[in-house]
């Protein structure tokens, strides 16, 4: 920001320097844009003194005094009280052109204060006071103030306020003394001159001079008011507001835009998960009906081998003893287990999930005693296995095919890498179609078929 203030500055300046015030007063204005911003107060106070020059040309006075008093805070903050001087003394001059009585004595007071610091500020202050003297200053004032500042030295320009101040008193000859050589002609302040001039000689009597200066001045002020409406300078501080307006609704519009553009992603994002989750629940759905059904379908099964236990159990004379055992403690099982689907209870499938553990701990021992049950339950079933020269352990490998499991469960609960080549010599046994025919389906026909 620093660097761009200066820029704009120097930028500014260059333009002013040409004659080009439209360029140096946008100049002006985008360096005084980035108060706030640049820390430069130096540079800052000098372009806020180079535009105050600029609104004096164009009779704005108010932002003239704006400008003079934003200069001098910067100024004194920095202790440059001289420049602070000069600043103060030009708003006071704006405030005298405004008629602004009260604020001028309030900066005469302050001007005051500070020249007791800086004695060099009274030359600073000589063509303010003098200003302020003819508007307010009361005969014996002025005198006593041209007596002391009789020998002293002064611009120019100050020519006229003196002449202003002897007409003020009546002593108008001295008064054409003090404009009798003022250049007003190669000067900026040739209205004022000519004005200053037609009324001294008005007061003189020398009417038809007086009528000639006033002529003089009205054309003048015709000529410079038609330079300053045929440039963009009088009105370029609307145009540099409504161009930052401009600008601030761009970018408002942008972020409308921006948040529009994220409310419907966000949207477009909420509406994705609502189908996803929409779709799982379907899924989960369709699942849990699906299970359901595989549910059922195993608790029928269960029932049926819960029965033919039952029938065993009432012909325990003619089984084993450990093979008595085997269907007591799987009758049990399998009553737990309905029992446990019936009611919805978990108490009732404490057995079971002792069977459970007991699986998983002894896998032979559970696949021996499902054989065996199952050689009781279904003892054609398993003669027909036997007879096609299946061993004990396929036995007991399509004995998990026959209470439901799928072949991929077995694999998981046998962990057996020979798991496929086992149902490939199984099928080769019983004679089964390799592609057409699936395993658990057609053991659990088979054992249907053999029913006894």
């Amino acid at each position: 920001p620093n660097e761009k203030l200066r820029t704009y500055y120097y930028q500014g300046r260059i333009y002013q320097n040409k004659g080009d015030e439209d360029a140096a007063m946008l100049a002006f204005m985008d360096a005084l844009d980035l108060n706030g911003k640049a820390t430069d107060t130096l540079i800052l106070a000098h372009a806020y003194v180079a535009q105050a020059t600029l609104y004096f040309k164009q009779y704005k006075i108010k932002e003239y005094i704006t400008n003079q008093l934003n200069a001098a805070n910067f100024y004194g903050v920095l202790e440059k009280t001289k420049f602070e001087i000069g600043c103060y003394s030009n708003a006071l001059d704006g405030y005298v052109t405004i008629r602004d009585k009260a604020n001028a004595d309030s900066l005469m007071t302050i001007c005051s204060s500070l020249m007791k610091k800086n004695h060099c500020g009274e030359k600073d202050m000589f063509s303010s006071t003098l200003t302020y003297l003819i508007a307010y200053g009361a005969p014996n004032e002025i005198k006593v103030f041209l007596k002391k500042n009789h020998d002293s030295e002064y611009a120019a320009d100050d020519a006229i306020g003196i002449a202003l101040c002897y007409s003020k008193i009546g002593e108008y000859g001295k008064a054409l003394e003090y404009l009798a050589d003022y250049p007003y002609k190669q000067t900026a302040d040739s209205i004022r001159y000519a004005l200053v001039k037609s009324e001294i000689l008005e007061k003189l009597g020398q009417y038809k001079q007086a009528l000639d200066f006033h002529k003089e001045c009205m054309a003048m002020y015709t000529c410079r008011q038609e330079d300053l409406l045929s440039k963009d300078l009088l009105f370029a501080d609307k145009k540099h507001q409504m161009e930052i307006e401009s600008i601030k609704n761009v970018q408002s519009r942008n972020m409308i835009v921006l948040g529009s553009i994220c409310a419907i992603f966000l949207l477009v994002i909420i509406a994705g998960w609502l189908f996803y989750q929409a779709n799982l629940s379907k899924a989960k759905r369709i699942l849990a009906e699906r299970e359901s059904e595989d549910l059922k379908r195993e608790i029928a099964q269960l029932e049926i081998e819960r029965d033919n236990l039952k029938e065993l159990q009432m012909e325990q004379s003619e089984i084993s003893k450990p093979l008595q055992d085997i269907i007591k403690d799987r009758l049990d099982i399998l009553n737990s287990m309905l029992a446990k689907e019936i009611s919805q209870n978990e108490n009732y499938a404490k057995p079971y999930k002792k069977w459970i553990d007991s699986i998983h701990k002894d896998k032979n021992k559970f696949m021996d005693s499902t054989r065996l049950a199952f050689a009781a339950s279904h003892p054609k079933f398993i003669n027909y296995l036997e007879r096609h020269g299946l061993t004990n352990d396929e036995i007991n490998f399509l004995c998990l095919y026959a209470i439901g499991l799928r072949g991929k469960d077995i694999g998981e609960y046998t962990q057996n890498k020979r798991h496929y080549i086992i149902s490939h010599e199984i099928r080769q046994k019983l004679g089964m179609d390799e592609h057409d025919t699936n395993i658990g389906h057609y053991i659990r026909r088979l054992m249907t078929d053999l029913g006894d």
